[in-house]
């Protein structure tokens, strides 16, 4: 589970380096899992963590089990704030106490991540919620953008868990003996999700064992066409071997998860049966003219040829305008300019914000498992002196680190 995590994140660009990451926990299996998932992971991805539990109200022993779970977080050394709402002051006509429940909540887990100075509010969904949320929306009628289903992203609220299935998460709190509190509300038939998950997709599951995984690649298929980007197509393919073509045509077939196959000129990434083909990125003694990409002022630079989610957005302000949260922050004055956009080169070297000294950036790479076939995508900021400022996965440079009274902020984030 702990890699297809770190993976979802890398892939969706959900976290960057030296955030702080709010997590809502509420005590259930998957928020339990999301905060020992991202315990252990956090010193690969150079975050810091806090978390909130919500108190609702609604049941005599809700107050009990959210100081319960801020025991266990502060357990795991992770600070926890207990945020009491008030559903049934949000209720209005037409919403159901699971709406309002949800409403307040999320507005109450805003507020503590503007407390906390955090960019980032983690979520629990899992890849069994996407489905139910699918089939949820085709019975009550939908369109292409409904059958998108949960987004792994919008705005602060993020899902690193989008992409485990349920059963993949009682597996891992099983392993590790890892409790968890069980919500009587996820049993009762009175909500439509509910019944959507006891019944009908136990009953769909009948007629396909693999019903989970059609709604998640349908769910993928619309992400897609809503993006503009190509929706499975296991025939784009270059010449592969006949075992591997096998391989990756019952993948895609099957639809679950993201898995790799390498061939002889790339690799394919079969992902919930969307099928995409990476070839080898043939390395030059030196990088052309077209590798590097001038900065000319704020805006986004991707790399020529490169795949969509390898890019830079940089910002630039002063005070008392705010840099935006969620970036790497330089002060511009400390910066040699003009900036340059361009990919990593063999042997060169980095100092992490906050490190002693500077290291080989293949070491950095390596030591944040960034897959070898992946570093080439990776987009890397360079001043004009030569020095690396900031490589998405990476924390950015200690040079040009904001100092107090910093007046004119460079703000830096991979998208």
């Amino acid at each position: 589970m702990l890699s297809q995590v770190m993976h979802t994140i890398r892939e969706q660009a959900l976290l960057a380096a030296s955030e702080r990451v709010l997590m809502a926990v509420s005590g259930g299996p998957d928020s339990t899992a999301l905060l020992h998932a991202l315990k252990h992971l956090a010193s690969r991805l150079h975050i810091e963590l806090v978390a909130a539990t919500v108190d609702h109200g609604l049941r005599p022993e809700s107050g009990s089990e959210a100081a319960l779970v801020a025991e266990r977080c502060r357990a795991l050394g992770v600070a926890c704030e207990i945020l009491s709402v008030d559903v049934k002051a949000a209720r209005r006509a037409h919403v159901s106490w699971q709406e309002a429940a949800r409403n307040v909540r999320l507005l109450a887990l805003q507020d503590a991540a503007a407390r906390w100075g955090c960019a980032r509010i983690a979520l629990g969904h899992t890849a069994d919620d996407q489905a139910e949320t699918v089939l949820f929306r085709i019975v009550r009628g939908t369109g292409i953008g409904g059958l998108a289903g949960i987004p792994y992203q919008r705005g602060i609220f993020i899902r690193p868990l989008l992409d485990v299935r349920r059963k993949g998460i009682m597996a891992f709190l099983a392993k590790r003996r890892i409790p968890f509190i069980e919500d009587p509300s996820n049993a009762n038939r009175h909500y439509a999700r509910v019944r959507i998950r006891l019944d009908l997709l136990p009953l769909l599951a009948r007629e396909n064992p693999r019903v989970v995984e059609a709604l998640l690649s349908m769910a993928q298929d619309a992400r897609a066409i809503a993006a503009g980007t190509p929706t499975r197509n296991p025939l784009a393919l270059p010449s592969v071997p006949r075992r591997a073509a096998a391989l990756i045509q019952r993948m895609a077939a099957e639809g679950r998860g993201t898995r790799r196959v390498s061939v002889p000129e790339g690799e394919v990434v079969v992902s919930y049966g969307n099928v995409r083909f990476r070839p080898h990125v043939q390395q030059e003694s030196g990088p052309s003219s077209s590798e590097v990409v001038g900065v000319k002022g704020p805006g986004i630079y991707r790399l020529p040829g490169r795949s969509e989610g390898s890019a830079l957005k940089l910002e630039e302000g002063r005070a008392p305008a705010a840099p935006p949260s969620g970036a790497a922050v330089f002060d511009a004055t400390r910066i040699a300019r003009p900036l340059e956009v361009r990919a990593w080169r063999p042997g060169e070297r980095m100092r992490p914000r906050g490190g002693r000294g500077s290291r080989k950036l293949s070491d950095l790479l390596v030591d944040a498992k960034i897959p070898r076939d992946l570093r080439h995508e990776l987009p890397v900021l360079v001043a004009a002196d030569g020095s690396i400022l900031f490589v998405a996965g990476l924390r950015p440079s200690e040079i040009g680190r904001p100092q107090g009274g910093t007046e004119h902020w460079l703000a830096v984030r991979s998208v």
